[in-house]
């Protein structure tokens, strides 16, 4: 079989398993729970990842494969110069496959890399909001605080609404992750950071630290409850607001003098 001839059948399995492998890929979900808009854009820009690597896997696993299996040496020799196989001759370069190799390269990282910025302007979003929460971490949990002075352990926000959490430390760094909406901002001490997040499914999702943070970094874990704007509200009125700080009393001298 003649070298082209070799290069075809090679190049045919590989457009074959390379397609395959993409149309496998297209219809997977990677993140398994996604519950916010962040997410759900998280979610296609792994699922092009990974379909754009198919290609190259095949490339590199055909090659193998097939070098393997059609030109291994024959009955057991070691070598197969017993049958009069030889190395060819040596091949020092091939201007045009050099030339297609680095601009299929180039186009496929500055395209990549367009999507990804084109992602990351689509998850920071507008900065504005429709529902604020203040998201405070200590060791070893979370605590938030309400626009109308309500405090509680666990995260309630309003479904198809603008959320913007703004994530304080009062020790050391930790990072606040929901998994189901694909967004993670560190805790950082004395330096408040925010995130933006629009929850599109009603429900109860687990959230964690995903910074390690001493003994209790793997107990510190929170609740985030997502429901109607309405029922946001309810829960809100339902809650026990603080009570007011009492204001100092005068010293003695101060009420002489």
């Amino acid at each position: 079989m003649s070298p082209r001839r070799h290069l075809l059948t090679a190049g045919a399995v590989w457009v074959v398993l390379s397609v395959l492998g993409i149309v496998v890929v297209a219809g997977l979900q990677i993140i398994p729970v996604i519950a916010s808009r962040e997410a759900a854009i998280e979610n296609h820009a792994f699922v092009l990842l990974t379909a754009v690597s198919v290609p190259v896997l095949m490339l590199v696993v055909v090659g193998l494969v097939y070098a393997a299996l059609r030109f291994r040496a024959p009955n057991g020799t070691a070598d197969g110069m017993a049958d009069g196989i030889v190395d060819g001759p040596p091949i020092h370069g091939h201007r045009g496959f050099q030339a297609a190799w680095l601009a299929i390269s180039l186009l496929m990282v500055l395209g990549l890399f367009a999507y990804g910025a084109v992602g990351l302007v689509e998850i920071r979003g507008a900065q504005a909001a429709d529902f604020e929460v203040q998201v405070e971490a200590e060791q070893w949990a979370w605590h938030y605080a309400y626009a109308n002075g309500v405090r509680s352990t666990e995260l309630h926000v309003p479904v198809d609404r603008r959320v913007h959490l703004v994530i304080k430390s009062d020790d050391v760094i930790h990072s606040f992750w929901v998994p189901a909406f694909g967004v993670k901002q560190d805790a950082v001490p004395g330096h408040p950071t925010q995130i933006y997040v629009t929850a599109t499914h009603a429900g109860t999702f687990p959230g964690m630290c995903a910074e390690l943070c001493g003994l209790g970094h793997t107990g510190m874990t929170t609740t985030v409850v997502v429901a109607d704007q309405a029922a946001v509200d309810a829960w809100l009125s339902n809650q026990p607001k603080p009570s007011p700080k009492p204001s100092p009393k005068p010293s003695p001298e101060a009420s002489g003098s």
